[in-house]
């Protein structure tokens, strides 16, 4: 079963959702920036995305 991921653009804040499946990240290794690869864009703006987290839970951001 596929859940959907919450991303936050980083050029209007806006935020979608999209597939697990879908995502691939820009550099999976770094633990506080988690960029979406190039492909995947905003529906909005077409700004860059930051992973959030899944799209039932509470965001991190929200967190700290």
């Amino acid at each position: 079963m596929t859940k959907e991921i919450e991303c936050l653009c980083m050029e209007c804040g806006i935020s979608n959702c999209l597939l697990e499946d879908d995502i691939t990240l820009e550099d999976p290794s770094a633990v506080d920036s988690k960029i979406i690869d190039s492909l995947l864009v905003c529906e909005q703006c077409g700004g860059r995305l930051m992973l959030v987290g899944k799209a039932e839970d509470e965001p991190f951001y929200r967190l700290k």
